[in-house]
């Protein structure tokens, strides 16, 4: 399928703590985890070692991590409490490891120390709350009594010094994930986005509200498309970049929360996600609706906003998928 014009990055969002706020930056490095300090820390529970998100806590889309990385520096801030500081590249020499949880995967990671952890713990008692008022998960609701947890932060190694490990696909030798949910980079598309919105007018789903890009998280933001364009890519470069597309992303109940405010849509139901599983179900997993595109680097370089698009190959055709048919 042709493009109306030339595929163009729009923009580009860097995530440094997993589920916590965003940086958009004009250019990114890409290595083999994916984007230079996208995801490269994450919160996880002090007892449990699990990861922890915006899918029980909405607030930590208010928690706003920037970096320097000519001074070294990755800055936490968040209103009501003192910024903290702490170093961006660590010495992991001198740091305890720690075996997490993220998903189904076992992960050997480096805790940051207890200064840190305190802090964000701080910032979830700070919030409660507010993540009472916002939870959108039904099946992992907060409780006015619950004890709040306290928290980590850890950090990961370089997966070709054995200690860290998460390979991205089976087949790709060399290539890992960091501390995002399944690939190494996300990709959105603007046409796509502008249809949806569309659609959620229509069917009412969001009472006359429309969502803007970041609510789904991803990293590279893509115009000059025709919407749904992207099921059919395979190989792509982006910039400098050769990426393979692997599939569409199927969506969990964080869409519904506003990625600047943490406030949860005031629509029925688990919001974006809903109108999705109307209209973006594939085959492969039918109760999942779908968004934006996982993505593996295949070479590392840069990506900057406003570098074109070059497709290089599509989806061979007996193996092209489409949704499913409209469920309403």
């Amino acid at each position: 399928m042709p493009s109306l014009n030339v595929p163009t990055v729009e923009s580009i969002h860097i995530y440094p703590i997993k589920s916590c706020h965003y940086v958009v930056v004009k250019e990114c490095e890409v290595d083999s985890l994916g984007i230079k300090h996208d995801r490269r820390f994450m919160i996880v529970y002090e007892d449990t070692n699990r990861f922890v998100t915006q899918r029980k806590f909405a607030s930590l889309s208010l928690l706003q991590p920037t970096f320097d990385e000519e001074k070294n520096t990755l800055n936490l801030s968040a209103d009501g409490q003192e910024p903290i500081t702490i170093p961006l590249k660590q010495d992991l020499s001198k740091m305890t490891k720690r075996t997490v949880t993220l998903w189904k995967d076992t992960l050997t990671v480096y805790d940051l120390g207890d200064q840190v952890g305190e802090w964000i713990t701080q910032f979830l008692i700070n919030h409660r709350k507010h993540d009472r008022e916002n939870n959108h998960n039904v099946d992992d609701p907060i409780n006015e009594n619950d004890p709040i947890s306290k928290v980590r932060l850890v950090t990961l190694d370089d997966p070709s010094k054995g200690v860290y490990g998460r390979p991205a696909h089976p087949y790709l030798d060399g290539v890992h994930t960091a501390f995002s949910d399944w690939s190494p980079i996300s990709f959105g598309f603007s046409n796509s986005l502008a249809d949806v919105n569309k659609g959620l007018l229509e069917t009412g789903v969001s009472k006359g509200h429309q969502i803007p890009m970041n609510r789904f998280r991803n990293n590279i933001t893509i115009s000059g498309t025709v919407p749904w364009e992207e099921d059919q890519w395979l190989v792509a470069k982006v910039g400098e970049v050769t990426v393979y597309i692997v599939q569409p992303i199927a969506r969990c109940t964080v869409p519904s929360i506003n990625q600047d405010t943490g406030i949860k849509d005031a629509w029925d139901g688990k919001g974006p996600t809903d109108y999705l599983k109307m209209r973006r179900q594939f085959s492969d997993e039918p109760n999942m609706g779908q968004f934006c595109c996982d993505v593996i680097p295949l070479t590392s370089g840069k990506i900057r906003v406003g570098d074109k698009i070059e497709i290089l190959e599509y989806i061979p055709e007996k193996y092209k998928q489409c949704p499913l048919p409209p469920s309403a």
